[in-house]
């Protein structure tokens, strides 16, 4: 029986999708909650206007698993079993920006993180977070969903690893968490810090969202890394295949194969 935790929607708008990510060598379950259909509520957001959407509807994006958030749990797995003493994500903290339903935040405390703060702008969307994590015995203290605006005027929480998947679904979204990358990256180097770790992951590629092209701050930052011979940031390609998720805008689940790219630095 799926018992739906309470000011969550009525049993039949939630499911519970469990799935495991990995290799040949070593896979690890993970288990999510999130809106069984969740069209009716995207297609709203897609009709009304800007100003309307905050108040009326939200971002309902993160109620649903991305193709880009489990790419990036599979780059964190393979970041944290690949490096010599399989310890890379060992008593590290990491923060996850725009974490959705949380696939990617479970996958970093099931590697061995120290803490995991996922955070979001949807409530709804933190609630289902929460409550998949807390069921998970393994790493019930360890996530954190916590309500956190890339817009606003905070820092960044402290973190030794940054992760967003899925996140650039518009050009101005996409810029602002390039800035929040930038700040994260030059704020670990004014502290003597190693350089945080970075996982961005993006299946959608609308027009206007390459933050590495369209900021001067991130072209500085390169310009910077390429002077003094380190690892520039850049986007490479990497093909899921046989991506089982909600359709979106149509009630059925979809099994597609999808192009992603990941911005993988400083491992």
């Amino acid at each position: 029986e799926i018992k739906v935790p309470l000011n969550l929607p009525k049993n039949e708008d939630i499911k519970k999708t469990k799935g495991s990510v990995g290799n040949d060598m070593k896979r690890l379950d993970v288990t999510v909650w999130e809106m069984d259909k969740p069209s009716d509520l995207i297609q709203e957001w897609w009709s009304i206007d800007d100003s309307e959407r905050s108040a009326r509807v939200g971002d309902p994006f993160g109620v649903v698993m991305w193709p880009g958030s489990i790419l990036a749990a599979k780059e964190l797995m393979k970041q944290h079993y690949s490096s010599p003493s399989k310890s890379a994500l060992t008593n590290a903290t990491v923060l996850v920006l725009g974490a959705g339903t949380g696939v990617e935040a479970q996958m970093a405390a099931l590697c061995g993180a120290k803490k995991v703060v996922a955070t979001d702008i949807n409530p709804l969307t933190l609630k289902l977070l929460e409550y998949g994590a807390k069921n998970d015995d393994r790493i019930a203290d360890l996530v954190e969903a916590r309500y956190f605006d890339m817009f606003s005027s905070e820092p960044l929480p402290p973190c030794d690893i940054l992760v967003a998947a899925d996140v650039l679904y518009n050009p101005d979204l996409a810029n602002q968490l390039g800035r929040r990358l930038h700040e994260a990256i030059v704020r670990s180097f004014d502290e003597g810090s190693p350089p945080t770790k970075v996982i961005i992951t993006d299946s959608q590629k609308f027009h206007g969202t390459n933050f590495l092209e369209e900021l001067v701050e991130m072209q500085e930052l390169n310009a910077l890394f390429k002077e003094g011979h380190w690892e520039q940031l850049k986007w490479e390609t990497q093909k899921l295949e046989s991506v089982c998720g909600s359709g979106v805008l149509i009630d059925e689940d979809q099994v597609y194969d999808v192009d992603v790219r990941v911005i993988c630095w400083g491992w």
